[in-house]
């Protein structure tokens, strides 16, 4: 016990301990610089969300962190989406990278592409509308009018014009069909039903002489956000018991 005692407080144990320190904080140093070295220098940022964002404030905001925005795609157009806002990125948002990663952007497109509008005259309203809708076409509107070729489709109009077979208009336009129907002279006013649940809308369309037609949404649950006709603002507009079209949301 004594000579071990003498051993610790020898200078050689001094020296030897010293050195042994020394080499565990160089060992320390050198694993710390060959880390940082492997992962860029230690300096990583965190992905922010960019969704929502115009393109030009993604990118200023990609700067402000050390990250570089890339155009991933511009090719999808999507009508709810205003033009060139962010609506994917990769890596995601909350991804930890190394500053300078590039963060690809996917964005909407100005425009809607054009597409060629099918033939569609002289046939059934729902032929017609499944031909629309394989366009990404959608259909507004029905009105009815009176004619020998019932439940036929008679024209296509577009932002007050009508439109021949081959007419180049933007997908996700708003189309108005013309469809015949024979069975008597327009006699019965379109009420507004925007706001009514499927139940009142269907009372209303009754005590008016008219049947409805769900379209889109659940009977049970929403209110009415679209319908077609629309409102005649007490006018006469279709043939007594004639459906009108609803959507509930």
């Amino acid at each position: 016990m004594g000579n071990w005692w003498l051993f610790i407080k020898s200078k050689t144990f001094a020296v030897n301990a010293v050195l042994a320190l020394l080499f565990f904080i160089i060992l320390g140093i050198s694993a710390q610089t060959v880390l940082k070295w492997i992962t860029g220098f230690g300096e990583v940022v965190k992905v922010p969300d960019l969704t929502g964002m115009s393109f030009e404030d993604a990118l200023e905001k990609l700067e402000d962190q050390g990250l570089e925005g890339v155009m991933l795609d511009s090719s999808v157009y999507r009508r709810e989406l205003r033009p060139q806002e962010v609506f994917e990125q990769y890596p995601v948002a909350g991804s930890v990278v190394k500053e300078g990663r590039e963060v690809m952007l996917s964005i909407n497109r100005f425009n809607a592409e054009l597409v060629m509008l099918p033939a569609v005259a002289e046939r059934t309203l729902a032929r017609a509308e499944l031909d629309l809708r394989s366009r990404g076409l959608n259909v507004a509107e029905i009105q009815y009018v009176p004619d020998m070729t019932d439940g036929l489709v008679l024209e296509v109009e577009y932002n007050g014009r009508i439109l021949a077979a081959g007419s180049r208009v933007r997908k996700g336009a708003n189309l108005t069909l013309r469809v015949g129907m024979r069975g008597g002279n327009l006699t019965q006013a379109v009420p507004d039903l925007i706001g009514l649940s499927y139940g009142e809308a269907k009372a209303l369309l009754q005590l008016s002489g008219l049947g409805i037609e769900l379209t889109e949404g659940d009977s049970l649950l929403g209110a009415v956000q679209s319908q077609s006709p629309s409102s005649s603002n007490g006018a006469p507009a279709l043939p007594a018991q004639a459906k009108v079209r609803v959507w509930v949301k």
